[in-house]
């Protein structure tokens, strides 16, 4: 008999306790058995839940004789280690002397096969913990860098040149995670990760993976029907993802890049995911917050870009970044008002470099912040040098602010001190911020904003009218100018649309009594008409090109005169 309950055992199969206690009972013709483990009863056969909540209510005292709805139970009670315990129940005759050491016998079986089971479950357990943790992101739970691997090499394994479904894998990169990270913390960036591998799980099959490389990227390996049906599931996550969410209190607005490779039988899984991440890269270039399909054009490109980044890291130290002006001219009087700084990369190898070469690395890497107080404080010593000349006391001085730096609490410590030592007339400094890099977290945003404004600085927002062009940010900060991007000056006397959209802001500013500037002015067909509708200042090569501050002294402040290029006619 006993050894007939010990091969009811199995370590495969946990529920077989339930077996093991029928057995029990029968040995003995007895109507229940149960298991009892702290407090609790584990396994039980022949009572109903009502009857079982009077077992354990009489359990402390272990009585001979219990009382059921079908009548009294004579009970056995053989112990299973220090607090468990066998309880066996039967209607009729009490159980003899050697019927209980029968039972106790066997609950000193059952009790070493319990340990038993409990130990390979415990072994087996860690096992899997062991496995999840090796191929399984903790924080997300998606698989890892590793399985992703793993499961996409089975898929290229598996597949045949003739497949119906086409194979692609998505490579899925938040656009300046960094940048959330600094503003709202560490604690914010996880429940965005945890939020955008929810989306990114509910977006596509049971049988597609979803995993997560490291930090903010992650991987989607699917089979759809075509190429297009791939490019509308990248669209979708997008869309989705683009949703603003709340974490602790701040309204997240947030976008994803997407990079598409199409994987072919034989190809190499490494490979796969690397063209994947070069054609996210090219969806980052596009403008963010779109996707991109892998060309083999863009493998040249990527190793470029590498080294860029590279040469990028120590452009700062070297002394590489320079400082560019552009002039700003009043259009009442057509004089010279100022300057924008504008950035340049002096590389040892390409020379000077625009900044469309360079931002959006600078950008991703965080060393935006860095080139924007070299740049900033290079003009304002330049600036305060010039307004010591007499007629150029109020000489101004617009500096371009990142969206990193404007999310920085550290900016206004770093901005004052720049103030303090170049000994610039703050009044006559203005920051200009993209419309973009205002909306990404008004809260966080509108409090840095406010510590820079108590410097005495001035607010300026950059290509006004290219991006949300809400008003409420009109309300909440302290804006004094507007730009008009240069899309729409390009476009005045030729596009109506454009005309509308200048007239629009130009009305919108004069009602908020904030100055214009007019950007990209380039002949004076552009110039005539923006001083028709009322712009304040303009901007553009008509006016002079950006050159550095060296030739900015040689052509405009050592002569005190307007550049030759200035349309004079009243």
């Amino acid at each position: 008999m006993l050894s007939e309950i010990l091969s009811a055992f199995s370590t495969e199969d946990p529920d077989n306790l339930r077996n093991v206690v029928n057995r029990v009972a029968e040995s003995v013709d007895a109507e229940v058995a149960a298991i009892l483990c702290e407090g609790q009863i584990s396994w039980c056969i022949g009572l109903s839940e009502t009857d079982q909540i009077q077992l354990l209510e009489q359990a402390k005292q272990q009585p001979s004789n219990i009382p059921i709805r079908s009548g009294d139970l004579h009970a056995c009670w053989a112990p299973l280690g220090s607090s468990d315990v066998l309880f066996v129940g039967r209607l009729g005759e009490r159980f003899d002397l050697e019927e209980r050491a029968l039972l106790r016998a066997m609950a000193r079986s059952i009790e070493l096969s319990m340990n038993m089971l409990r130990a390979v479950t415990s072994e087996r357990q860690a096992r899997n913990d062991a496995y999840q943790q090796a191929t399984h992101d903790a924080l997300t739970g998606l698989p890892n860098r590793r399985m992703v691997l793993d499961h996409l090499k089975a898929t290229i394994d598996h597949l045949v040149a003739d497949e119906a479904l086409v194979t692609a894998v998505l490579f899925i990169d938040i656009d300046r995670f960094k940048w959330i990270n600094d503003a709202h913390g560490h604690a914010a960036g996880d429940q965005l990760l945890i939020h955008i591998s929810r989306i990114l799980t509910d977006s596509v099959r049971h049988e597609d993976l979803v995993g997560r490389l490291s930090g903010d990227e992650f991987i989607v390996i699917t089979q759809l029907g075509d190429r297009h049906a791939t490019n509308e599931l990248a669209r979708r996550i997008i869309e989705t993802i683009r949703q603003p969410i709340r974490v602790f209190g701040s309204e997240l607005s947030h976008t994803v890049s997407i990079g598409i490779s199409f994987v072919q039988p034989g190809d190499d899984p490494s490979v796969v995911l690397e063209n994947a991440d070069m054609a996210m890269y090219r969806a980052k270039a596009l403008g963010r917050g779109r996707y991109a399909n892998f060309h083999s054009s863009m493998r040249v490109l990527a190793q470029q870009r590498l080294s860029l980044e590279e040469n990028l890291g120590h452009a700062a130290d070297n002394g590489e970044i320079r400082t560019y002006l552009q002039p700003l001219f009043r259009l009442s009087d057509n004089t010279l008002a100022g300057f924008e700084t504008l950035i340049r990369w002096q590389h040892p190898q390409h020379g000077i470099l625009p900044p469309g070469s360079f931002l959006n690395q600078a950008e991703d890497s965080g060393l935006i912040q860095e080139m924007d107080m070299i740049v900033f404080e290079t003009g304002c010593s330049a600036i305060a040098k010039w307004q010591q000349i007499p007629g150029l006391e109020h000489l101004r001085l617009s500096s371009n602010l990142s969206a990193h730096s404007l999310a920085d609490p550290r900016t206004k410590e770093r901005i004052k001190a720049i103030l303090e030592t170049t000994g610039i007339n703050s009044c006559n400094v203005y920051l200009e911020i993209t419309e973009t890099a205002l909306v990404e977290d008004i809260k966080s945003t509108a409090s840095n904003i406010i510590a820079l404004r108590n410097l005495n600085l001035r607010l300026a927002i950059d290509d006004f009218g290219t991006g949300y062009s809400s008003l409420l940010y009109l309300k909440r900060f302290p804006v004094a100018l507007l730009k008009i991007d240069r899309s729409f000056v390009d476009g005045l006397g030729l596009n109506p649309e454009d005309d509308v959209i200048a007239t629009t802001i130009i009305s919108l500013a004069r009602a908020l009594e904030l100055e214009v500037v007019a950007e990209g002015v380039e002949n004076e067909n552009q110039l005539d008409l923006i001083r028709e509708l009322g712009s304040d200042y303009g901007q553009g090569y008509l006016f002079g090109q950006p050159m550095s501050i060296g030739d900015t002294e040689r052509c405009f402040i050592s002569p005190r005169r307007p550049h030759p290029a200035v349309h004079t006619t009243p």
